[in-house]
């Protein structure tokens, strides 16, 4: 008997990622104000880049984004089951820290209502479907962590090789302890920008060391790499299999498309998946049922209060919801269950006894929805002593149940540290 892993649940995971999110703060507005003032400082003759973004835009902007669109976007994620990654910058441009609130002149409501507010929503319904991670400190200057005064520096820019030493692994305990502070353990991270790109090993290894020093995590993400021309995966970085200790790479196979980092540039629906459900670039990835993790800013989705972003996520759900009208080929994900399923499905031994029926599985890496599938029809089957029910469609196959479809049986359970027995009957 033939035993080999698959996807959860026979379905494709999908998930979406929120960048450059903060608590009240527009960070796009206070990014280009901050980086073409660092421009006039260091290079007062050089034209300002299109990554740098369009100074004449900060007329139309403004810089704080409402809790009110934040309910609204929340609440529709929740209503309609999209799950992924949402950022809270801890020192959001260096205006404030999010646990000691931002100065009222930032605000255009009442400073403590509207502070309040963003924290509740963040902790009661965007938290249950999203992984809630720093995008380091600021996501403009890098901190001095001695003065928490901003320097030259920029995290996007110079710590796209950033120190190797211990400074980048307090950097990264600093973000987390502010989110802590606040009553949010985060799953992993966020970079800004090209973030640690350069010294990747040493950067995942202080996320590593990080999360395991503030939160006790040995299992965290982190979220670095987009990539438009090439078919996502999930690398994992810094194995101890034995300990249950690892990282994984979370990579991005679609976006900026909802609305763009700037908040002005408008997105496209149709560059994710069209209305024919042929094109765009999600449709080969789910074709091939590998991760589909698609990438947005927040400032996108708000459009300065037009929420053009907001909508063409709407339309994006809705095609994808047309491309799986029974539910049986896709499942929306937080990332930190991507980085889970991934480390178990790479790091769990399974030994199939022939002559007893039996299939034994040994791990270190726990996680929801393990699914297998078995060369063989089955009719009945216990995991560590209890009975699991056996369903007749793909739509009705959950955790504890199995399915036979001709030649094969498909079983799926929540995996758990240790040891796991099947007994089969065929």
């Amino acid at each position: 008997m033939n035993v080999t892993v698959c996807n959860p649940l026979l379905r494709t995971p999908l998930s979406l990622i929120v960048d450059d999110s903060c608590p009240v703060i527009n960070l796009t507005y206070y990014w280009i104000q901050q980086r073409h003032a660092w421009k006039a400082r260091h290079q007062p003759n050089v034209l300002p880049d299109r990554w740098e973004g369009d100074e004449a835009q900060l007329k139309k902007m403004s810089p704080t984004i409402p809790a009110d669109f934040a309910w609204e976007w929340a609440e529709w994620c929740w209503e309609n089951g999209v799950k992924g990654k949402f950022s809270l910058i801890p020192y959001p441009a260096g205006i404030g820290r999010v646990d000691e609130g931002f100065p009222a002149q930032v605000f255009e409501k009442s400073p403590t209502h509207e502070y309040q507010s963003w924290l509740r929503i963040y902790r009661e319904i965007i938290w249950p479907n999203f992984d809630l991670t720093p995008e380091m400190l600021t996501h403009t200057a890098v901190v001095d962590l001695e003065t928490f005064a901003l320097t030259e520096e920029w995290e996007q820019v110079e710590w796209v090789n950033p120190p190797i030493d211990n400074r980048l692994t307090d950097y990264i305990i600093t973000a987390m302890e502010m989110l802590n502070n606040v009553g949010i353990p985060c799953e992993g991270v966020t970079s800004p920008g090209a973030f640690g790109k350069r010294q990747e090993a040493a950067y995942a290894k202080a996320v590593l060391t990080a999360s395991q020093e503030v939160n006790n995590d040995p299992r965290p993400f982190y979220f670095l790499w987009l990539k438009h021309d090439e078919l996502p995966d999930v690398p994992i970085w810094h194995v101890e299999r034995n300990k249950g200790i690892a990282i994984a790479s979370i990579v991005a196979c679609a976006g900026d498309w909802f609305g763009g980092w700037t908040g002005y540039d408008l997105g496209d629906a149709d560059r994710f998946i069209t209305e024919d459900l042929q094109g765009g670039r999600l449709p080969p990835i789910l074709e091939k049922e590998l991760p589909c993790v698609l990438v947005g800013h927040w400032p996108g989705f708000y459009f300065n209060g037009e929420k053009h972003g907001f909508d063409v996520l709407k339309k994006v759900k809705e095609r994808l919801d047309n491309y799986d009208p029974d539910g049986t080929k896709t499942i929306w994900m937080k990332t930190s269950e991507i980085g889970h399923y991934w480390m178990a499905l790479e790091f769990t031994e399974i030994t199939v006894l022939e002559e007893q029926q039996q299939i034994n599985l040994s791990t270190q890496f726990p996680t929801a929805n393990f699914t297998l599938v078995l060369n063989s029809p089955i009719r009945h089957i216990q995991i560590n002593g209890w009975d699991i029910r056996e369903v007749r469609s793909r739509r009705d196959f959950q955790r504890d149940t199995f399915l036979c479809e001709g030649k094969q049986t498909f079983v799926a359970f929540d995996l758990e540290i240790g040891e796991t027995e099947l007994i089969v009957t065929v």
